[in-house]
């Protein structure tokens, strides 16, 4: 009795937490979904301050924030859209090898059938009547019958056959058609996802180039270079203030674990290194400016969660990727974006696409690692 009572009770465990787990997993993804809202607000406040403060605060700069976000969202439907679309294919490749397959089985069958039938024709005109009065003996005249009685037998069991395998290749046909006209509607999804990606992306363009008018009408004096590098410490400083209280993104390998192995946002010449001056004055870089032609992708260094991305004066357009333990990496002068506030990217993930936002002649990506708010040499952390 109490083993049973102990089964009854491991039973009741078992079934109430297979019971607990979909409400535990709906739970975490409500959990989940809060969290990445409360960073959207607090990072949305936080790009309303910075751009209050550098009096960058205008309607060209919502039309950017708007368009980005519709590019973050449009890009991920159309990553769906893809997936889905590849996974069709395979199960339409998958239909026709199996529909293909059971053509050619019933091809043999029939063709089996037909000689069967032909051969019987040949050897079997003398009917059972004349048989039973042939006047063979009653040993062979049973063998005789007996075969009768087996090869018609076996050609019912062969019709039956056939009719199975006709039955099934109507049903992978039916199939197939379905999963094909499945896959053209997902074709057409996809080609009108992509038309939107495109204006989003054409309306960013043109909101960026108003910005880079509007902020950049002459080239930046030592003063307004000040104000930019301080722009970009209180921004970094408030970005950190609120992450204090949220939980980190699971990562991988540690930042610190990956210096000097990771691979530079583009491949290309440096066009100012950490540490060198600008223009010749008192100010230095602090990081890495590479040359890169417009629209060229720009990778993540290394995996994190996607933390800011808006215009500075400046910097242009810049993304800002949180990386744990307090490590930053920084991509501005952006043609587009690829990723919006929230998002989990890896290491070599395209974010961005490089460009010359911000006022400048040449098109590139601006790089920086920093350790809270203090920049590092970035040379330090590339491989090669």
């Amino acid at each position: 009795m109490r083993s049973i009572a102990t089964y009854t009770t491991c039973l009741l465990v078992a079934v109430a937490c297979a019971t607990a787990q979909p409400a535990l997993a709906a739970d975490e993804g409500a959990t989940a979904r809060k969290e990445l809202s409360t960073l959207r607000n607090r990072i949305e406040a936080v790009r309303d301050k910075i751009a209050s403060d550098s009096n960058q605060r205008s309607d060209l700069s919502d039309s950017l924030a708007q368009a980005q976000q519709r590019i973050s969202t449009t890009r991920k439907r159309l990553d769906t859209l893809d997936s889905h679309i590849a996974t069709q294919k395979t199960r339409i490749d998958k239909l026709t090898a199996q529909r293909d397959a059971e053509r050619a089985r019933l091809t043999d069958e029939l063709a089996a059938l037909r000689a069967q039938v032909r051969a019987a024709y040949e050897t079997g005109r003398i009917s059972r009547m004349r048989l039973l009065l042939s006047g063979e003996s009653p040993e062979r005249l049973g063998r005789m019958l007996e075969y009768y009685r087996y090869f018609a037998d076996a050609q019912g069991e062969q019709v039956n056959d056939l009719k199975q395998i006709l039955a099934r290749l109507a049903a992978r046909q039916q199939s197939l058609e379905a999963e094909q006209s499945e896959l053209a509607d997902q074709r057409s999804t996809r080609a009108a996802t992509l038309a939107r990606l495109k204006e989003s992306q054409a309306a960013q363009k043109q909101t960026l180039a108003a910005l880079d008018r509007s902020l950049s009408e002459k080239r930046s004096s030592l003063s307004d270079m000040r104000d930019q590098a301080k722009d970009l410490e209180r921004l970094l400083q408030s970005v950190q203030t609120q992450l204090a209280d949220l939980p980190e993104t699971p990562r991988g390998a540690s930042f610190a674990s990956l210096k000097g192995r990771m691979h530079p946002p583009v491949d290309g010449r440096t066009l100012a290194a950490f540490g060198q001056t600008k223009n010749g004055g008192p100010l230095r870089w602090q990081g890495q400016w590479f040359a890169a032609r417009q629209g060229t992708p720009v990778s993540a260094v290394a995996s994190g969660r996607v933390v800011y991305v808006g215009y500075m004066k400046g910097y242009g357009l810049i993304v800002i990727v949180d990386h744990g333990a307090h490590y930053y990496s920084l991509y501005g002068h952006a043609a587009a974006s690829y990723v919006d506030v929230g998002d989990a990217v890896q290491a070599g993930q395209p974010i961005a696409t490089a460009g010359h936002s911000g006022g400048h002649d040449t098109s590139g990506i601006y790089f920086e690692i920093r350790r809270g708010e203090t920049p590092v040499n970035p040379r330090r952390w590339l491989a090669g």
